[in-house]
């Protein structure tokens, strides 16, 4: 008997075969619910790893499968002491039926046992087992259609032929567009573009390429795989577009967007606080990024965003033509670099604004790797409703870009921002410190985003959307952008 102390996310085992008998916690005697079904929800990704492996889990929580997000192959009423639980067992291969290669590839770490009990469980006696059949309770249930114990396909998890025929639209695209595009960067001085966004429909992925690694996300979308199975198609994905554009796989990043619903649209990251996403890559991920003879500080992992939006880099452009000389304000200025471009064009002063202090120390190393770590460039922590109301009646900008959220919750600010509801009076209140014939250049991703018109009487307003959508970009929604010029 061996025995090991692990936590149940770093399960792994080199042995072929095995079967896993775990009795993890229920919530019921701990009223820890919702990490309880966190456990769950994670089996599957766990569990794929061992996948000529056959599990046995036991619990009481009713609605186990719909967390797990895959029905048993059999179940089995069991009572644990006084409380009725059901057996869940999922077959494995048995040994000497061999998965196919594409499958056994799924194999992700490894340990050393045949059998492992994951998670700290309690006991199940013997006379509990035989109570509850000699009462004549239901003992076992298989599904409709159940696999054999026999079968040859992994419990959780595979690649299904479905799978490899996407895989091959995926870099069929991917080799596309990467000749397509294989010059025109070099021409406009570009290290980061877009290959791919969501150009076939069942391969809802973006896939950005910055210097030479890559940034991939994927998209919430209806289909019909098991949570396993999803991760091992997540991974089949990324080998392929690592293979087709002849990047390390360990340079590959993945996040997955889910679409915010409700409340939570209101929990921003605009905070900054790191967020852990799944990403198959090394975990010191910042790099010093190129665009347009500037450097800036990319992550690719540890944050919603990369630090340098792709899509406004034609904008960052127009900012640095038009900076010549003026006094620049840059508001939601999430890493600043607006204000290092408006710097390089020759703006004499900028303020650049933001509410999280992590975003702007990204900034201010973004000033200081382009040589404008001085006085004239300053960094103010704020929220930018009440920096704008609170600037003293003399002082004037004569260039100006305004980049909010969709939504924020700031930490001490006790009203959400809403950028459909609040730009309005944010940029008419700003046209008091703007000299006339100074330019704000606005813009918003929100999809269903109006312009206020009537509050900006004070400006001269001009949609500039389609001269700010760079060429990689296919989708012509990726944001929407007005220049506004004070009266």
């Amino acid at each position: 008997i061996h025995f090991q102390h692990k936590r149940f996310s770093d399960l792994a085992s080199r042995k072929e075969y095995g079967c896993l008998i775990t009795n993890p916690p229920y919530g019921s005697r701990l009223g820890r619910d919702r990490e309880i079904e966190a456990l769950y929800r994670s089996m599957p990704e766990v569990l794929r790893r061992l996948p000529t492996w056959s599990h046995s889990i036991l619990t009481s929580h009713e609605d186990f499968e719909q967390l797990l997000g895959q029905t048993a192959d059999k179940r089995r009423k069991l009572y644990n002491a006084r409380i009725e639980c059901t057996l869940y067992q999922y077959h494995g291969p048995r040994p000497g039926h061999h998965l196919p290669a594409a499958e056994a590839s799924t194999v992700a770490g490894a340990s050393s046992r045949s059998k492992v009990t994951g998670a700290s469980s309690p006991s199940v006696t013997a006379d509990s087992v035989t109570e509850d059949i000699a009462a004549g309770a239901e003992s076992t249930t298989e599904r409709a259609g159940a696999r054999s114990p026999g079968h040859a396909a992994p419990a959780f998890g595979g690649v299904t032929a479905k799978m490899r025929e996407q895989a091959e639209l995926f870099a069929n695209r991917l080799r596309k567009r990467a000749r397509h595009l294989r010059r025109w960067p070099t021409r406009q001085g570009i290290t980061c573009y877009r290959l791919y966004e969501r150009d076939i429909p069942e391969v809802p992925l973006l896939v950005d390429r910055y210097e030479n690694r890559l940034h991939m996300a994927e998209f919430e979308r209806p289909h019909d795989r098991t949570p396993a199975e999803h991760a091992d198609w997540l991974d089949l994905m990324i080998r392929t577009a690592a293979e087709t554009l002849e990047v390390p796989r360990e340079w590959v990043y993945l996040k997955q967007r889910r679409r915010l619903r409700g409340a939570d649209q209101y929990q921003a990251a605009d905070d900054a606080e790191p967020i852990q996403f799944n990403h198959l890559a090394d975990p010191r991920a910042t790099f010093v990024a190129h665009e347009g003879g500037l450097q800036f500080e990319v992550n690719l992992a540890d944050y919603v965003d990369t630090g340098l939006f792709l899509d406004h880099r034609l904008t960052r452009g127009m900012v640095r033509e038009a900076a010549a000389g003026a006094r620049f304000l840059n508001l939601f200025a999430y890493t600043g670099s607006f204000s290092v471009y408006a710097a390089s064009g020759g703006a004499r002063q900028s303020v650049t604004v933001d509410w999280s202090n992590t975003y702007l120390e990204w900034a201010r190393r973004n000033l200081a790797l382009n040589g404008f770590a001085t006085a004239e460039h300053r960094l103010v922590h704020a929220d930018c409703l009440q920096f704008v109301e609170q600037l003293d009646r003399g002082e004037m900008f004569d260039l100006a870009v305004v980049d909010p959220p969709t939504f924020s919750n700031r930490k001490g600010v006790e009203e959400v921002f809403d950028v459909q509801r609040d730009h309005g009076p944010l940029v008419a209140r700003l046209a008091e410190h703007i000299t006339p014939g100074g330019a704000v250049y606005f813009s918003s991703n929100f999809r269903r985003f109006k312009l206020d018109e009537p509050s900006l009487t004070a400006y001269e307003v001009r949609e500039i959307t389609k001269n700010t959508l760079p060429e990689d970009f296919r989708n012509q929604r990726i944001h929407r952008c007005w220049r506004l010029v004070r009266r």
